[in-house]
């Protein structure tokens, strides 16, 4: 099963996924940290997500958090008028990017009640108590201070607990300097499976294939989210990270995605992307290089599956 915003689906169900995507992000805090951090114009994402079902995209995981400008009934709205699953996702992100800065002040058990329940029961909707859209992975975003910000180490614990009471997947946002094995393994100390972690934006920030190997064998996945984000890697140098993980038959623990701004959409303020950049103009390349159908299915549907799927 795999809980969808607005409906729980059959893992067979979710076709072409892409697991680290922004398709709705209202004007707030990330808007001032970043301006292309802004995707509120319903038109031109419905756009976006009606050009990724017609190029053969099935499903998205739309990686706004908890407090931080996430609005699940239009992403429950563009769900059901563009045919594309959406799943989103409770948790949160980096400090700058909070709009809800009252979530800071929470204890650790209110913070794992409202996690646990925006997964099991509902989300607030724009002040109107809990609705029937719920949240379908939790999200971590490591900072560089982690491990010693008292506010990101009670978040931390809020993530863990609620992904043990709910049997939810949990996505790590990454930046450079982490340590990543200690993060797997922090997780582990808390009885949370390598194998119900999501590991994002290593493309970006450990362009090391030996590191990615060394991570990838404690069973945890990769997102593969930096696809022609050429300020951070080159498709070469992405489509040279992928043909190392094909040589080293890692495949099976890899799932790629565009982690997309209003400047990396088309119907935004892109010239050369869209949505659909993954199914029109990615997957020829990877033929190009070798990579077979099923290779493909795997990264693209059936490591997307196993992630999602709860336990």
């Amino acid at each position: 099963m795999i809980r969808t915003v607005w409906k729980d689906i059959r893992s067979k169900e979710a076709g072409h996924t892409q697991c680290h995507e922004h398709i709705w992000l209202k004007r707030g805090a990330s808007y001032k940290a970043n301006h292309a951090l802004c995707m509120d114009d319903r038109e031109r994402s419905l756009t976006e997500l009606k050009d990724y079902y017609q190029a053969g995209g099935r499903l998205i995981v739309d990686a706004q958090p908890t407090g931080c400008g996430r609005d699940v009934a239009m992403l429950a709205e563009l769900s059901m008028e563009s045919g594309v699953f959406i799943v989103a996702t409770a948790g949160f992100h980096k400090k700058e990017f909070f709009d809800d800065l009252l979530l800071f002040t929470w204890p650790e058990e209110d913070l794992v009640r409202l996690y646990t329940k925006e997964i099991e029961v509902g989300i607030e909707s724009s002040g109107q108590g809990s609705s029937l859209y719920r949240a379908g992975i939790l999200k971590a975003a490591a900072d560089r201070n982690w491990q010693t910000d008292p506010v990101y180490q009670k978040l931390f614990e809020a993530v863990a607990k609620a992904a043990g009471l709910t049997g939810a997947p949990v996505m790590i946002h990454t930046e450079k300097g982490n340590d990543i094995l200690r993060i797997v393994h922090w997780f582990q100390e808390r009885g949370i499976s390598p194998e119900k972690l999501l590991i994002c934006h290593l493309d970006r920030t450990h362009y090391d294939i030996d590191y990615h190997k060394e991570v990838l064998a404690t069973g945890c996945s990769l997102c593969y989210d930096s696809i022609h984000r050429l300020k951070y890697v080159s498709e070469q140098e992405e489509m040279a990270l992928l043909c190392a993980i094909k040589q080293s038959g890692l495949t099976g623990q890899v799932v790629l995605s565009l982690d997309t701004t209003n400047q990396r959409l088309r119907s935004y303020y892109a010239e050369d992307m869209g949505l659909d950049y993954i199914l029109t103009d990615f997957l020829p390349q990877l033929r190009e290089h070798g990579f077979t159908d099923q290779e493909i299915r795997q990264m693209c549907t059936t490591n997307a599956r196993n992630i999602l799927n709860f336990a």
